[in-house]
């Protein structure tokens, strides 16, 4: 008799689903997989950040981690429902950019950050579930040099200016806005460089301003030479480009990062430096 009166209790304190109960509101149990993040060859010492966030369609769950202390697998209980997983790999914590929903948005002045985005549906209303992050690559870098170790870009303050501002994590579209920045990397080896966000449509500029008198000296239609060069505005994972500028020439080689083909366009039309 003692045996089944602790039966008993042991049922009240710790109740399960079980085969014979509605199991309607039993979680989800998914399993997040981080295994393919951390085995990446993302750069040396670039400390990135990994966000996850479940949306169904407000934010259900999230975690911010440092990558170094994420685990390969996440166990996360969720309610049985249809959830969108969205996971961001990037250079530095930005907790507060999916707070209003998927969309991640850069204010004019502020340059896109280092950012790899996985997005994906995943049924949940069965009692198990699997998601196995495999982030893309959400901007390309533009990297200028000149027939001077860069002495010649130097000269100007270098501007890019669009009208993409970031993107929808949902379905990786470019979302419409303003993208003005005034570029500021510098290697040290005589490159410099500037992330941008995808591109809908080729009319993103490059202009060249005078540091002394501010005033803009010209621009070159660097959207439209990266169209031609075979630009995806659907490319899953997008691509760097090398830019050469010949001042003395007026003219722009472009290529692809990695690749060995080069595209010469005309650099401005207006007066030689």
């Amino acid at each position: 008799m003692k045996q089944c009166f602790f039966c008993a209790v042991l049922l009240l304190v710790f109740p399960s689903c079980t085969v014979l109960e509605d199991r309607v509101p039993c979680p989800c149990y998914l399993d997040i997989d981080y295994r393919e993040v951390l085995q990446s060859p993302w750069p040396d010492g670039w400390g990135g950040c990994v966000d996850v966030t479940l949306f169904a369609p407000p934010p259900v769950w999230t975690e911010n981690r440092r990558m170094e202390a994420c685990p390969e697998v996440e166990e996360v209980a969720v309610e049985k429902a249809q959830l969108r997983v969205v996971g961001l790999v990037h250079n530095r914590p930005m907790r507060y950019f999916l707070a209003g929903g998927t969309q991640i948005r850069y204010e004019a002045g502020n340059q896109i950050d280092s950012l790899y985005v996985h997005t994906e549906a995943v049924d949940c209303t069965g009692e198990e579930a699997r998601s196995v992050l495999r982030p893309h690559k959400q901007f390309s870098t533009l990297f200028f040099t000149d027939e001077a170790d860069g002495e010649w870009c130097r000269r100007y303050n270098l501007v890019i200016r669009g009208t993409t501002c970031g993107l929808d994590t949902e379905d990786f579209s470019a979302l419409d806005g303003e993208y003005l920045y005034t570029i500021q990397e510098d290697d040290g080896a005589g490159r410099i460089s500037v992330r941008i966000p995808r591109q809908k449509q080729a009319d993103l500029l490059l202009e060249f301003w005078d540091k002394d008198d501010h005033l803009k000296r010209f621009s070159t239609p660097i959207g439209l030479y990266l169209f031609a060069a075979g630009y995806d505005p659907d490319a899953l994972d997008l691509p760097d480009y090398e830019i050469h500028i010949d001042f003395r020439q007026a003219l722009l080689y472009l290529r692809v990062a990695d690749w060995t083909e080069t595209r010469v366009f005309a650099l401005y039309d207006m007066k030689k430096p």
